[in-house]
Order: C-alpha cells, then structure tokens, then sequence
C-alpha cells in the first residue's frame, strides 16, 4: 500500500500524494524504510567526506604558511651548502597567525551553513526534497555548522595559547644567539674543524661550521626540537661568517 513516512499512513493503491502533508508516497512502509537506510548511509559517508574535507583543508593552509616561511627566509641570504634538514621551524608567531586564520575561516562558515539551515527550514529557501530526504539535508547542513563552530572554538583557544608564547619565544632564541656568539668566535670553530681536518675546500668548510654549531648548540642548550635549531644554525652562521 502506498505509504508516507512522514505522516506514518498508509494509502489505498492509486493515491499518489499524503493528503496531510502533501509529500509523495512510497509504495509500500518497506520501500520507504529501505530508502532511509540507503539515505542514512549515504548521508554518513558524505559526512565522513566533509569531515575529511575540512581536516585537509586546514593542513593545506598550514603547509602553505610553512612554505612561506621558508621562503621569506632564504630571501635575501647567500646560498650555502647544507646537511639534510628535519624540516622548516615555524616560530608560535607565525603560528599564532594561521591558527586565528583558520579560526575566522571555520567560524564564517559556520555562520554561513547556519544561515542556510534557518533559511531552509523557515522556507525562504525552497529545496526541492521532501521527506526523508529533506530531513536528512537539514542534519547535513546541523553537523556541518556545529562541526566548524567547534574546530573554530578550537583553533581561536590554541591561538589564544600561542599569543601568549610568542614573547617568551623571540627572548629564548635572542638569549640563545647572544650566548652563542658571546661564547664562541669564528677562530673558535674553524680550529675545532682544522684541528681534526685539513684540505677543505670553501664548500666542506661550510658545511663543516653548520655541523659544530649545531652540535655546540644541542651539548650547551639541550634543544630538542631539530627544526628550531637548524634555524638558529642559520642565523648564528649569518651573524659569524657572513657579516
């Protein structure tokens, strides 16, 4: 018997519209069961999809910002031989900056999904389902809203911690640098090369000072993240040996 899932009433054979709600009828309960379990698992994988959606486009921005970083760095600086790096150190500064980014992105489509979802509801705007189907849009456009209010919550309180180390950051790597350079002079750490090797050509040399700055910086500071030291490698080489 035709059947509204809506109104839950069934219909004599022949009738094709719900005389209470006006939607159209399924041809039997079962049918219109059987299309909300398709419907539901459909709508659980497009979830799945969005979700994954949204994750990768938060760790694209953050690629990004890393790349520029890294690019903004190296302009300007004489190209010099390096040892393999453990990638690009990004200081809480420029952290600090994409994650207040990717919060404002997330919360403006928040507002907007949100916007949606009343405007549907209310009927200013007209979807052209019905039922179940209906239904299922309004929990699409619900779990995306709450799911970008939610990561823009988060992200605005992991910036709001990084904000707070962004000052303690710079006054650590300016004390590390001023006791590197203080403690150390160029003679110092070309006779530790020369004293174990000779014959270098200005290229190994290079590459030489980057390797006992660094090892002089983990033994006199115990640095753990390998990032955050290769860049103060850079800028201790820059201040020694190309000034």
């Amino acid at each position: 018997m035709p059947y509204c899932p809506k109104c839950d009433m069934e219909f004599v054979e022949g009738i094709t519209k719900c005389s209470d709600c006006g939607g159209p009828l399924f041809e039997s309960k079962e049918a219109a069961e059987e299309m909300y379990k398709r419907a539901q698992a459909q709508y659980n994988e497009q979830m799945k999809k969005q979700y994954e959606m949204m994750m990768a486009e938060q760790m694209k921005q953050e690629a990004l910002a890393k790349e520029a970083a890294a690019k903004a760095a190296a302009e300007g600086k004489v190209a010099q031989p390096r040892r393999a790096s453990s990638g690009t150190f990004v200081d809480k500064g420029q952290k600090y900056e994409d994650m207040a980014s990717s919060a404002s992105a997330f919360l403006i489509v928040g507002v907007v999904t949100t916007a949606a979802l009343i405007l549907s509801i209310t009927g200013l705007i007209n979807l052209p389902f019905y039922g179940v189907m209906k239904l299922i849009i309004y929990g699409m456009l619900a779990f995306m809203a709450i799911g970008s209010f939610v990561v823009a919550v988060s992200s605005k309180k992991s910036a709001a911690v990084l904000k707070t180390e962004i000052s303690s950051e710079k006054d650590q790597t300016k004390e590390i640098i001023e006791w590197f350079v203080e403690s150390y002079t160029p003679d110092d750490i070309d006779r530790r090369i020369l004293f174990t090797e000779s014959g270098l050509s200005p290229e190994e040399m290079s590459l030489r000072r980057f390797e006992w700055i660094q090892e002089l910086l983990i033994i006199g500071k115990d640095l753990p993240d390998q990032a955050y030291v290769d860049m103060l490698c850079d800028e201790i080489y820059s201040r020694l040996f190309e000034n």
